[in-house]
């Protein structure tokens, strides 16, 4: 009924009905000679009638609005929910990577400018765990699979903790290669750091064909105690970040670590699961770190 009164009854239409009922009145009371005040009567009666359906239609609308108006005030309330929720999400993360940042510098001053962290970057609490590993292990030789501030940081730990060892970091983007030779330079540590240029390639894998480091910038990599993946880039095609183990696992010393970031993303969970199932030998721990992170090393799980 209420939906007939919003179509149907309106300011035009109840002023021609009132119109056609006052006509229709005058002309009743003409015919049957009924009087005055029996015409007069019949007339205001449609009058009334025409006021109370506009009265009815405008209850409704405020109804309706009153309605949104509650609909609105929720999704409003849920909204400004969500983004308290992720406020407070993001402020405690930068919380903890502050506190990262101020443990590296405590641990490894640093005498010029450093490269950003988080975003693309690794961030500062995934930098604090390979550097712990490096002054735990001391390696003697680190890849990396990316290269950036994490390589700047791991050459400035084995500088600064006396570790006979070198880092190989592969990059296939060539600006971004000249940027962490730069920051490697103004600290004085490019002779523990090679950035290697590695374009992106084909590579044939015995379950399906990917797009990975050019083969000859790591073919002759042997003896390695930490793999850092940190690239190519999760956008480079599925599963970009799969041929690490299969290509590299026979270059990894029997106690060596291997440390992946951006588990954040499901495709980077599915690796990891396709890399426990194809080795079983390595067991892995969950870092819950801002991207999050797996650390694997051989022996049970």
């Amino acid at each position: 009924m209420g939906r007939l009164i919003r179509m149907f009854v309106n300011a035009g239409t109840v002023a021609v009905a009132v119109m056609l009922w006052l006509a229709g009145a005058l002309a009743l009371g003409l015919v049957t000679d009924s009087g005055a005040t029996a015409t007069t009567a019949l007339m205001a009666l449609g009058l009334l009638a025409g006021g109370v359906l506009l009265l009815i239609r405008h209850s409704l609308e405020l109804a309706a609005r009153i309605g949104n108006l509650g609909t609105e005030s929720q999704r409003s309330l849920a909204t400004m929910r969500r983004i308290e929720s992720r406020l407070g999400t993001e402020l405690r993360q930068t919380f903890r990577q502050i506190e990262a940042i101020q443990n590296l510098n405590a641990i490894l001053p640093a005498s010029d400018v450093l490269p950003a962290t988080r975003g693309w970057a690794a961030s500062p609490d995934l930098i604090l765990v390979l550097i712990d590993q490096v002054i735990a292990q001391r390696p003697s030789l680190i890849v990396e699979c990316g290269s950036g501030a994490s390589t700047l940081w791991l050459a400035l730990a084995l500088r600064r903790f006396g570790i006979d060892g070198r880092i190989v970091a592969l990059e296939a983007d060539p600006v971004f290669a000249d940027k962490t030779r730069g920051f490697l330079a103004r600290h004085g540590v490019s002779d523990v750091a090679e950035v290697r240029e590695a374009p992106l390639e084909d590579l044939k894998l015995a379950d399906g064909s990917y797009t990975w480091y050019a083969r000859w910038a790591w073919k002759d990599l042997a003896g390695i105690d930490l793999l850092f993946v940190d690239g190519p880039p999760a956008a480079t095609c599925a599963k970009a970040r799969y041929p690490a183990l299969p290509s590299l696992r026979e270059a990894l010393n029997p106690a060596s670590i291997v440390i992946v970031d951006d588990l954040v993303v499901p495709d980077m969970q599915e690796t990891l699961r396709l890399w426990l199932d194809a080795y079983p030998e390595f067991s892995s721990e969950i870092l819950p770190l801002e991207k999050q992170a797996a650390l694997l090393r051989t022996g049970p799980r």
